[in-house]
């Protein structure tokens, strides 16, 4: 069914919603309370009590108690420019419904327990609409002014994720970044417990190579491998004519499949996230937005 459907049947009955991301409920008309377990629902309905009315949706749908009530199947992406009109008033239940720059290394922890390798690459500057269709690709909320001093570190965290990976085992730890740490305070405080920090080449075309070769060259047991990549950001600070986007984006592509590449090589568990800073509005965006040239006497 479509959302207009499940908004018609959440004012006569509690429902299981499957195959729908949670976010899509920000869209409705009326507001919904989520039970994350259809049990607490179950234990709420049947107390004898007084029970306040209020439309109700779980997205539990293995559960023994879900032929109780009805369970739909429910087509919508939330992820569209459409967003950016309910986003402003419903941002806190948006934040809580979905991956954003805060939970990212709490999640990089977990799922490190079950690799001997990590790596995390920070993307300068890469929407969701322009890799959407990559394998493994999760929408991102920034939970932080979109500006890269502010969210770079809001995603590395503090501590910074390097000292909380080395309590998991992963006791080697390797920065590659354009900068060097005593010039540039963003790099020294997000490779902050990263000794080994190396400089990228900037000035040779294909920098990244260098990551590559390092990564295939090294035993990566027990390494933790912090990577800021220039996506698009710098093409769209730097150029005055039209910027190449989609060579640029299929560029980015390779080089993370490159390194996917090379972790395989190597044999042995490991995870590689990508983790982009912001997005970018391009003026040329089409349906984006609406674009008014305003003229100043």
């Amino acid at each position: 069914m479509d959302l207009a459907a499940l908004d018609r049947l959440l004012s006569q009955v509690p429902v299981v919603v499957k195959e729908m991301h949670p976010v899509s409920l920000a869209y409705l008309d009326e507001p919904v309370r989520v039970y994350t377990s259809l049990q607490e629902l179950i234990w709420m309905l049947d107390t004898p009590q007084d029970v306040q009315l209020h439309r109700v949706v779980s997205f539990d749908a293995n559960s023994p108690y879900a032929s109780r009530f009805p369970v739909v199947t429910v087509e919508h992406d939330p992820f569209t420019p459409k967003l950016n009109y309910i986003l402003f008033e419903r941002y806190d239940f948006i934040a809580a419904s979905m991956l954003t720059h805060v939970r990212v290394a709490e999640r990089i922890v977990v799922e490190a327990q079950k690799a001997e390798t990590v790596v995390l690459i920070l993307l300068d500057g890469l929407s969701y609409a322009d890799c959407k269709g990559w394998p493994g690709v999760e929408p991102c909320l920034a939970a932080s002014p979109t500006i890269t001093r502010i969210c770079f570190p809001t995603i590395v965290g503090s501590p910074p994720l390097a000292a909380q990976l080395f309590a998991t085992g992963l006791t080697r730890r390797i920065g590659f970044t354009y900068w060097e740490r005593q010039d540039e305070p963003l790099t020294d405080q997000l490779f902050h417990t990263i000794t080994d920090t190396r400089k990228l080449d900037s000035n040779q075309p294909d920098a990244f190579r260098q990551v590559l070769d390092w990564l295939s060259a090294h035993d990566l047991s027990g390494t933790y491998v912090q990577i800021v990549y220039s996506a698009l950001d710098d093409y769209a600070e730097g150029h005055r004519v039209t910027v190449p986007r989609q060579a640029v984006i299929e560029q980015i592509c390779r080089d993370l499949e490159a390194v996917v590449d090379v972790l395989k090589h190597k044999g042995r568990p490991a995870i590689l996230f990508a983790v982009a800073d912001h997005g970018i509005l391009w003026k040329d965006g089409g349906h984006e937005f609406e674009f008014v040239n305003l003229a100043f006497a």
